[in-house]
């Protein structure tokens, strides 16, 4: 039995508890767009859209049904019916340079039988979203999206016009995606001015950025497929050169071989002085002196290797195969080499380089070569605005432009004259971002719910009349490292005005 003083505390315990537990529901109930946002995402993760093959156009016609719910009309483009991208335009009736909100449908495939969860199930679990595509980048595809619907679904006088697309085949180099569209249907893109598409980083400690890295530029992507052909023949008499399996083995390690010495570019210069304001340890001291003559040894010594990387050149066997049988001596073996040069050199070096590694009976094809092409200038009111809202949505943060290790369709953009810029809102901590082109590809379900919140500022901050030339001097402030300028208008309260 209780005591009196027991009974007599029942009722304040009852109280708190129920305080607790309503200030727990209420934190539960979020942003309903940020809910929907998180179901979309799940059943875009669902739709298997490896690359190879691709089969973009499932995918995409799940993004068109999404828009047309909203009064969007969302056309399919693409010569393949297999392989389409989506495209979609809110016009404004200005003359202002456009934005396109760009992402890939494609992801690249994924061996279900090395994952935890399946990769196309989009399961929740443990506080994340898991699936391929939950970081490259289906995530950044659906935040554009519920950007671009709240500005039709508030009916948000627009000072530019706004296209959405998802595009195929990025994954293998876009040449059939954004690369064939941009040839094929000029017309889709006039008057555009601005792509924000992936490409970007940040570094997240625990749940805090110190720093946002705007992609402007990347490296130059050169694939090669290494073709060796010799005599078949009995595995236990193989020729005195071991057959063709055994060169194949030796050419790619003499390529594997070819010096890719370091060499600091000004852009990277830039970049890495910038990030490394924004951290205190020997790395940072590292990033913020970096200058020639570089110390190559405490670079190898204290930078991670996706640093490094923006240093050199850097060669990648990426697969190998040939023969049927343990006993076997194949006719025919290949490899596929994925080199990425500093951006500002051309494929034509490399290659010869390659080509003298291979002996008698090796074939080199290119599969892709990218051409250097100028990076984004990065003093543009686009610019200003995503420093003005990532500043805001961390206090005390860093932005600042940044040169991309790998590449994305950014570079068709780049190379027309529009500026392209490659951003991550969304928190990633660096062991969830080791998963991106790994297994358990997972995000953070309340960092995709703040990036989807991140996105929509941006996204109105830029295109909503009205709002441009303020948060643009908001942007000159934060670019310049304040950090306390006023919270700009969200899409909420814009819509009341």
């Amino acid at each position: 039995m209780l005591s009196f003083r027991r009974l007599a505390l029942l009722p304040l315990l009852l109280c708190l508890v129920g305080s607790i537990q309503c200030r727990r529901a209420a934190a539960g109930n979020g942003d309903p767009v940020e809910h929907e946002a998180e179901a979309a995402l799940v059943s875009y993760l669902r739709i298997d859209t490896s690359n190879p093959p691709g089969n973009e156009t499932a995918g995409a016609r799940f993004l068109q049904q999404l828009l047309a719910k909203e009064g969007i009309e969302a056309t399919l483009v693409g010569s393949d019916p297999n392989r389409q991208s989506v495209y979609a335009r809110l016009v404004s009736g200005s003359d202002e340079k456009a934005l396109i909100l760009l992402h890939h449908i494609d992801v690249v495939p994924a061996n279900t039988a090395e994952w935890t969860k399946p990769p196309f199930a989009g399961i929740r679990s443990g506080g994340y979203i898991w699936g391929r595509g939950a970081l490259d980048i289906k995530s950044l595809g659906i935040a554009e999206l519920m950007a671009f619907v709240e500005l039709k679904r508030r009916h948000v006088p627009l000072r530019r016009d706004v296209i959405y697309l998802a595009a195929a085949d990025e994954e293998l180099g876009g040449v059939n995606g954004c690369g064939a569209l941009l040839e094929q249907y000029p017309e889709l893109f006039a008057n555009a001015g601005f792509v924000l598409n992936e490409g970007g980083y940040n570094d997240t400690i625990v749940d805090h950025v110190p720093f946002w890295g705007i992609e402007v530029q990347a490296k130059v992507p050169l694939w090669l497929r290494i073709t060796m052909k010799g005599s078949a023949g009995h595995a236990a008499s193989p020729p005195d050169d071991g057959g063709t399996m055994a060169k194949l083995v030796r050419s790619l390690d003499a390529i594997e071989r070819i010096p890719t010495p370091y060499r600091l570019t000004p852009a990277v210069a830039r970049a890495f002085h910038r990030a490394g304001k924004a951290r205190q340890d020997e790395r940072g001291e590292v990033l913020r002196g970096i200058a020639d003559p570089l110390d190559v040894a405490r670079i190898e010594r204290v930078l991670s290797p996706g640093y490094r990387s923006l240093l050199h050149d850097t060669i990648a066997i990426t697969r190998i195969s040939g023969g049927s049988a343990i006993n076997v001596l194949p006719t025919t073996a290949s490899a596929d080499v994925d080199i990425r040069l500093l951006p500002d050199e051309t494929a034509a070096p490399m290659v010869a380089r390659v080509k003298e590694t291979l002996p008698a009976g090796g074939d080199l094809q290119v599969l892709l070569a990218g051409q250097p092409v100028p990076e984004s200038p990065s003093d543009t009111e686009l610019f200003r605005v995503l420093a003005a809202a990532m500043t805001k949505a961390e206090s005390g943060s860093i932005v600042a432009p940044v040169v991309g290790g790998g590449t994305s369709d950014s570079r068709y953009f780049r190379a027309r004259g529009i500026v392209a810029y490659g951003i991550a809102p969304f928190k990633v901590n660096y062991y969830d971002a080791d998963t991106v082109h790994a297994n358990d590809e997972r995000i953070r379900a309340r960092f995709f719910a703040e990036g989807v919140r991140l996105m929509r500022r941006i996204v109105a901050d830029f295109c909503a009349k009205g709002v441009g030339s303020r948060e643009s001097e908001a942007g000159d402030r934060s670019a310049a490292g304040h950090s306390s300028d006023p919270r700009p208008p969200t899409p909420d309260t814009r819509s009341n005005q």
